[in-house]
């Protein structure tokens, strides 16, 4: 029988001590469908995002990065109407779309790896450039305070996720990232500040 400290949550899938289901915004469906391709190291790790975002936006379709079936049904779709949330030199500002633009759209790619691994990912893997790219050029300051960042403009998944719909569509992604902020500091509420990357605020 497992220790009851070790059990973890119907729901959430998180330890009992850390579940976050009575942080939970309202479930909520958006237009445009969402498939995040994660490195497999990324799912193991107790700072990742996406965990968060598909509890609070369950429509995410999460997609192992070394998974070849499902990665071949993806490319079966008709990618001309996806976007890939990824900066690479041919990518379009996401903020210069116009409504025309956005309204031909029905979903966008993000990739869930570190900068390196998400680079290898994309040029090792062509039919990925044939989809069009998107970059952020004025993202928000980022919110996610406990795993370091390439720098004060870098999101993680949850966030990059919750602005590309919030550029594309009337969304109003906030309840999301702000379920993140309090599932962050309720989960992290016994760790030492000093595990923290502490992101420093504008006034």
């Amino acid at each position: 029988m497992l220790n009851e400290k070790r059990q973890r949550c119907g729901q959430c899938y998180f330890l009992q001590t850390q579940c976050v289901c009575h942080l939970l915004p309202l479930s909520r469906q958006v237009e445009t469908r969402i498939v995040i391709l994660q490195d497999p190291k990324e799912a193991k790790h107790a700072k990742n995002t996406v965990s968060l975002l598909t509890l609070a936006l369950p429509q995410v379709e999460c997609i192992s990065m070394d998974d070849p079936v499902l990665l071949a049904k993806l490319q079966c779709l008709d990618l001309t109407q996806w976007r890939l949330i990824f900066p690479n030199d041919q990518a379009q500002p996401i903020e210069q779309l116009t409504k025309e633009e956005t309204e031909r759209i029905k979903g966008i790619i993000l990739i869930d790896a570190t900068w390196r691994k998400a680079k290898r990912f994309y040029f090792s893997h062509t039919w990925l450039h044939a989809i069009n790219s998107l970059m952020f050029e004025a993202p928000p300051m980022a919110r996610y305070e406990i795993r370091k960042s390439p720098n004060d403009k870098a999101l993680s998944t949850l966030e990059a996720c919750c602005y590309a719909v919030e550029q594309l569509t009337a969304e109003d992604m906030q309840p999301i990232k702000d379920f993140m902020v309090a599932s962050i500091k309720w989960q992290w509420r016994r760790q030492p500040s000093e595990h923290k990357h502490i992101i420093a605020t504008i006034d």
